[in-house]
């Protein structure tokens, strides 16, 4: 893998890990328009290994207050809340993404099927068009009433279960679980933020995979490329969530609706059209 192709690559797993667009599906159709095929094991473990690692970094930069409240709470379970915060916030918040997390153990399940869609461009294709008229739906549903402490557990399956689905390459994490929430009521910012900090289990999970894989493996050459891929990720990533949220707020996800359904419509026509 080249520079260019290491580079763009990681600007495009970067920015779709978090917009709600789908980056498994749009790292597949980036290996396809390579000529790499879908898979990503085809990519230097390195490379895989350090743009997730720079996905998860912006992601806990950018909700480190709700971190550091989740961690001082499960060690220090006695403490008084300080200003500005509520006591026992933290060890709630862990309990929701913890069973939000739950539905994602089946993904081991589905590993083969979601191989075979990620060297089918048109199914891929398909799945963005899901993706679109869910972020649609999710717009006109909803009361958005339910702030982060009326959350429940059976709430936090749900939107679980939507993060399953995201394993098929086209469906998007961050748009499936947000659209859930939103189909919940639950408050537009809260929507974005509980999609975003259920993203930290599920991303480091996945690197700590591809990390193990690495180690069997043994590390190759071009580190320094891979390393500044990793950084490309990490702030594309953060400007990522911050567009997210700012579309959520003001009601502006039909835009990204209207992006996968032009390339996903795209993809469909060129792959089963036989024009690529």
């Amino acid at each position: 893998m080249g520079t260019v192709e290491a580079i763009t690559l990681a600007v495009i797993q970067g920015l779709t890990e978090f917009l709600p667009v789908s980056s498994s599906g749009h790292l597949a159709l980036g290996h396809w328009l390579f000529g790499m095929g879908g898979a990503e094991g085809e990519l230097p473990i390195e490379f895989v290994v350090l743009v997730h690692f720079g996905t998860l970094v912006a992601v806990v930069l950018y909700y480190r207050a709700d971190l550091m409240e989740i961690v001082r709470d499960v060690f220090r379970p006695g403490r008084q809340a300080g200003a500005g915060e509520r006591c026992g916030w933290g060890r709630r918040l862990l309990l929701l993404l913890l069973l939000a997390t739950l539905p994602a153990a089946l993904a081991v399940v589905l590993e083969d099927p979601v191989e075979r869609l990620l060297n089918t461009p048109w199914a891929v294709g398909l799945a963005l068009l899901v993706t679109g008229t869910a972020l649609l739906v999710s717009e006109r549903v909803g009361k958005r009433t339910k702030a982060p402490e009326q959350t429940t557990a059976g709430d936090a399956l749900i939107v679980g279960c939507a993060q399953l689905a995201a394993v098929t390459p086209g469906i998007s994490r961050s748009g499936s679980t947000i659209a859930a929430g939103l189909a919940l009521g639950f408050q537009r910012a809260w929507s974005a933020r509980f999609a975003f900090l259920m993203s930290v289990p599920a991303i480091l999970a996945g690197t700590l995979f591809k990390l193990k894989d690495m180690l069997e493996q043994g590390a190759g050459g071009a580190v320094g490329l891979y390393l500044l891929c990793g950084a490309i990720a990490a702030a594309t990533g953060y400007l990522a969530i911050w567009l997210v949220i700012g579309a959520v707020q003001s009601r502006n996800l039909r835009w990204f609706a209207f992006y996968c359904y032009a390339v996903g419509l795209a993809v469909v026509v060129v792959d089963l059209g036989g024009l690529a």
